[in-house]
This record gives C-alpha cells, structure tokens and sequence, in this order.
C-alpha cells in the first residue's frame, strides 16, 4: 500500500492515471515439483509519484521524517501477506524512498489459490498435475479481474481497482489511451503502453513448454501488458508446464 493511498482515490482520474506510468513491477515465483516455493515482489515508482503522495501526506498535516520517509506503508503490506493462510512472509522492506521489497514463501501454491476468496472459482489461477506435468495455468478476463488482482500487489492500490475493466463496460484500449492523452498529455499514452508487470517463473525441473512468455535459462518469463490488463478487451492467456525434478532423474540419480 502507498501512505495516502485512500486520498489519491479520490482525486480527479487526471491525477490518479500518473500511477499508470509511474510504476514498475517484477514478480519471480519459484515452485517446486511438490507445489511449494516463494514469491518475490520489487516495486518501484517514479520521481514524480513519490513527490505527488508525499505531498498528499504534507497537505492532510500528516508527520514526515525529514530526510523524507518511504511512502509504501511496510506495516500494513506485512500485516495483509500474514493474513492470508499458507504463506509465510520472509521479508518486507523498502531498501529506498521509492521501492519495494517483498518476500513470501508458501507450502503450496494450490492452496494458496484456493484460499483467496472467489480465486478458484474464478478459474483465474491453477496448478494442476497430469501424466508427470505440473502445468501453471493463468486465465484473466473482465469476469475474474477483481480476483486475480490479488495475485498483482500492484493493482490493489485503490486507484487502479478504480481504473481497470468493469464487467458491464467494454472500453477499448484506442478509448482509453485517448482518456490518458488527454490526461497526460502526447507523451501519455507512449508511457501506458511501455508499462508492463514481469512475472518470472522459476520451475524445480524441466520446462517442457509455454504459451504467451519466453524462456530463458531455466525460467519463463511473462510480461503482461498493463494497457491489456487495465482494459481487458480481450481474454490474456499464459501458462507454463514442467516436468518436477524428481521425474527428471535417471533411475541411479534416484536409487543410489
């Protein structure tokens, strides 16, 4: 969470699309053959957010360090990892005025996914295992936005639940890149359609094969563009299958 992220919701969306382009996310999941493993999060925001928020924190009278304190809320973003059953978290840190790190291990990210209200159901997010294959499979559409939001950290903030796709809207991404240029002027809508979020997934075997990534040096790496995201026109589709480490083995690797 950002300090003053309630307030900025309530800006003008002139305002609140600065987020658009004023972030960077990457994500690398490591996952074990038997569904355990960790996540890790860095965040980092621009200049010119970091100066907005802070100077949202000044106007409401709110106390700041003087040498200028970070503006990610690190106790309530470690409270709400620990709230969620089956994940641990490692670490929780802000190693400068404009970043974020985050680290969570769990025993298995079926559960993990299972736990989060309406997440299964949404068909958003699975893991399954078949013929001596774990298949990652993630599935986003307007229908199961709102739950697999929680799998991005970065579209919890308020402001973005605000500006992404609505069930009963059908924005096209030319609709909402003139709303950005209009906002942010030419160089906006450059900026949206830069902004990505990276999830790299790190399997415990061998990568047998992928859709919507590439692969490089033992990991898939998927990078789901905001705009498609935030707009969801149509359906976005990644997935990625291994084969654990275990099955890999040859006989005398596993009976010594």
């Amino acid at each position: 969470m950002l300090r003053g992220a309630n307030r900025t919701a309530r800006v003008l969306s002139a305002t609140a699309l600065l987020v658009l382009a004023g972030c960077s996310a990457t994500q690398t999941v490591v996952l074990n053959g038997d569904g355990s493993g960790t996540m890790k999060l860095h965040l980092e925001v621009t200049r010119l957010l970091y100066d907005y928020v802070s100077g949202l924190a000044e106007v409401s009278g709110e106390s700041r360090d003087p040498a200028g304190e970070t503006i990610f809320d690190l106790a309530a973003i470690r409270d709400g990892f620990a709230a969620q059953p089956d994940i641990t978290v490692q670490d929780v840190a802000s190693p400068d005025q404009r970043s974020l790190d985050v680290q969570v291990a769990f025993d298995s990210l079926s559960r993990v996914f299972e736990n989060q209200p309406g997440l299964q159901s949404a068909n958003a997010v699975s893991l399954t295992q078949s013929d001596g294959l774990e298949t990652l499979k993630i599935h986003l559409d307007r229908s199961n936005y709102r739950q697999i939001a929680a799998f991005f950290p970065m579209l919890e903030s308020p402001v973005l639940k605000s500006l992404g796709p609505q069930v009963d809207q059908k924005t096209t991404e030319d609709d909402y890149l003139e709303m950005v240029r209009f906002s942010l002027g030419d160089d906006g809508p450059a900026q949206v359609r830069k902004s990505s979020i990276t999830v790299t997934v790190q399997p415990e075997g061998e990568i047998v094969s992928q859709t919507g990534g590439t692969v490089r040096a033992g990991t898939v790496v998927f990078r789901i563009p905001l705009l498609g995201l935030l707009v969801l026109a149509a359906p976005l589709d990644y997935s990625m299958s291994f084969k654990p480490a275990d099955a890999v083995k040859s006989p005398s690797e596993k009976h010594p």
